[in-house]
């Protein structure tokens, strides 16, 4: 309860500092009263846009006199949660600029919380679906609170966008420096701008090639697409690969048929992450027009790691890095299981069907299987190697000995 009165402080803090249009300016009413006003009319006039943005909500309702109605509580609330939002943005958004120079305001933080790091439990906070603010109040409040020294040299737009990914730049998995440029009308919430920030380029040619490499027959739609696990795969010839070099995303995985090779970027895994991707994957089941590619990986992931011998698989290949506390196999053997509780996609929206296909076809052919088996039971290791090669060669050698005995006895030497 005492930290929650204190995050309260904070945001009033975050609210003061954006009206008076700097860190150490004085609070005028004649001046700043009418601003704040004008910020709280706004967002007023924006209440039935933001309950729509919002899967349920109740409506106005008057109070007692002298006690705020509904849409003045919600109003309240949008304006410190937006400001409180929009103060770290523009912080952020400096920091990025200067290289990442912490500022003069953690120290006020600090006083406040205790502790600097408290804000990283905050800020995974924030990407919490039912934490949303949506962004568009973000960006009005914006419009009207024109800070002095928050000018970088970028559009407001752009400036947003660039504080959201310096905010959760320290979060797993992280976004790819070549990432296409994320518009900033085109972002919900800040969940959102961190979902775009790591899923696919969505002007990236390839991507919209491998969106159309479905498979030959879809699956009915309650039905869900299915590949066997990591150490059955290995044993049917395919081999894990880390793909380091090539990847648009953490999920851009391929299959290299002709060599057998599943090539999957590395995933680190941290106490956050499940909490992280729970919320992606929801916000993907309950936004439709998202691609779903979250929870198509997911239900992959799932599929390959049934046991703690295909966390291990994994593990060696490089595709997963577990930092969990606990016993690391058993949590992660469960992470992916856990984030596909009642989660679905079809097979017309899974990206991954027509590979998910193509590894189920060389899984059940049969020169596969054998060479894997070959190479499993006589070349684990050099001396195995060796007595194979010392087996083959003293055969053949026996071989030509007869040959040449044979054919001497018949074709003596003159």
């Amino acid at each position: 309860m005492a930290s929650m009165l204190t995050l309260e402080h904070y945001k009033r803090c975050c609210v003061r500092k954006l009206v008076v249009g700097g860190e150490s300016a004085a609070w005028s009413p004649e001046i700043h009263g009418p601003l704040l006003r004008n910020c709280f009319d706004t967002i007023m006039r924006l209440l039935p846009r933001i309950r729509a943005s919002y899967s349920s909500m109740s409506s106005s309702s008057k109070q007692g006199e002298g006690a705020m109605s509904d849409d003045e509580q919600l109003a309240m609330t949008m304006l410190l949660d937006g400001c409180f939002v929009l103060y770290r943005l523009l912080k952020h958004a400096r920091m990025a600029k200067t290289g990442g120079a912490m500022e003069s305001d953690y120290d006020e933080w600090t006083h406040l919380f205790g502790r600097c790091w408290v804000w990283g439990t905050v800020k995974r906070d924030l990407l919490l679906l039912s934490n949303q603010v949506p962004f568009f109040v973000i960006r009005k409040l914006f419009k009207h609170l024109k800070v002095k020294g928050n000018a970088t040299g970028e559009r407001d737009d752009a400036l947003l966008v660039s504080g959201g990914l310096h905010l959760f730049g320290s979060l797993h998995p992280p976004r790819l420096q070549h990432s296409a440029p994320i518009q900033c009308h085109d972002v919900h919430h800040l969940l959102h701008l961190f979902y775009l920030s790591v899923d696919f380029p969505p002007s990236d040619e390839s991507i919209r090639h491998q969106q159309q490499q479905q498979p030959a027959a879809l699956l009915a739609p309650e039905l869900t697409r299915w590949v066997p696990c990591a150490t059955e795969l290995e044993e049917a010839g395919v081999r894990f690969c880390a793909r380091k070099r090539g990847a648009l995303s953490f999920l851009d995985v391929s299959f290299r048929r002709r060599r057998g090779i599943l090539e999957i970027p590395p995933l680190q895994l941290f106490d956050y992450s499940e909490p992280l991707f729970r919320n992606l994957v929801a916000f993907e089941q309950t936004y439709p027009t998202t691609p779903g590619r979250f929870t198509a990986y997911a239900i992959f992931m799932d599929c390959l790691i049934k046991t703690t011998g295909d966390v291990r698989l994994l593990h060696r290949s490089g595709v997963l890095v577990n930092h969990m506390n606990g016993d690391r196999d058993d949590v992660a053997m469960g992470f992916f299981s856990r984030l596909c509780k009642e989660a679905h996609t079809s097979d017309d929206r899974n990206y991954l069907a027509g590979l998910m296909q193509e590894v189920n076809t060389y899984q059940r052919a049969r020169w596969p299987r054998w060479r894997a088996a070959l190479v499993s039971n006589y070349f684990t290791n050099p001396w195995v190697t060796t007595s194979v090669v010392v087996a083959m060669v003293l055969p053949a050698l026996n071989v030509l000995q007869t040959f040449y005995s044979v054919y001497a006895y018949y074709k003596p030497p003159k």
